[in-house]
């Protein structure tokens, strides 16, 4: 059984980002197969065509959402935040030098992650003495936080606010270059009306910039909500 997080953050960014290179490839069935509405309705060949095509699409379905996921992280997430994650929000809002946490705030959660793990956070002289090393020590202790406050169900909601956002920008490159492809073989065979086509592109676009504009914003929103989690502050 697909469970909530791979169902929310990695089906359904891939279903949405492919769905308008899908509408322009159905409205050029007509053009391609002619005869399709007749096999259609042939049931001879109904119950081997769900069978064949479930099995295809599940297995399909697994490859394409793994390529998304990975096209979404090598393009977005890695330059973005680092493949160690010394960049992520939840690293950067542990650094003394942002200034993001109260002093009191981030005390509490130091001695939380003393009390629990028994590591340390880095100090302020820490810090400032090798800041990518106080990165790299925060990264993994936030690793351990991630792995002791998982259960909890609102924590798990924006965890798959980030993963849609993020997953959908590798589906949206996927589709815009395939819908490129598809107006360059338009030119030669006029399948489409070019209407169809713009229209397709630009919300595309238009739907990945957002994704993209939310991502560091998700992302903020999951790690305020994970320390809040870790002190216990929220049930």
């Amino acid at each position: 059984m697909m469970d909530k997080y791979i169902r929310v953050a990695r089906v359904y960014p891939a279903v949405l980002g492919m769905l308008p290179l899908c509408i322009l490839l159905t409205l050029c069935l007509e053009e391609w197969f002619p005869q399709y509405n007749a096999l259609i309705v042939n049931m001879k060949r109904v119950p081997y065509l769900v069978i064949s095509s479930t099995v295809l699409s599940t297995a399909l379905g697994y490859f394409v959402r793994e390529l998304f996921k990975d096209t979404s992280k090598w393009l977005f997430q890695y330059p973005m935040f680092k493949m160690d994650e010394t960049e992520m929000p939840s690293t950067k809002m542990l650094l003394w030098g942002e200034g993001t946490l109260s002093p009191a705030y981030h005390t509490r959660i130091a001695v939380k992650v003393r009390e629990t793990f028994g590591t340390t956070l880095p100090t302020y002289k820490e810090e400032q003495a090798d800041s990518v090393m106080a990165k790299k020590r925060i990264a993994e202790i936030v690793s351990l936080i991630r792995q002791h406050c998982r259960g909890n169900k609102i924590l798990e909601q924006y965890n798959m606010e980030f993963g849609f956002c993020r997953n959908y920008l590798g589906a949206g490159v996927w589709s815009i270059l395939l819908i490129t492809i598809l107006s360059v073989v338009n030119i030669f065979h006029d399948w489409l009306p070019w209407q169809a086509i713009i229209v397709a592109f630009v919300a595309q676009v238009l739907l990945m910039m957002a994704c993209f504009c939310s991502l560091k914003v998700k992302g903020r929103t999951y790690a305020t909500y994970l320390y809040a989690t870790f002190v216990g502050e929220t049930k």
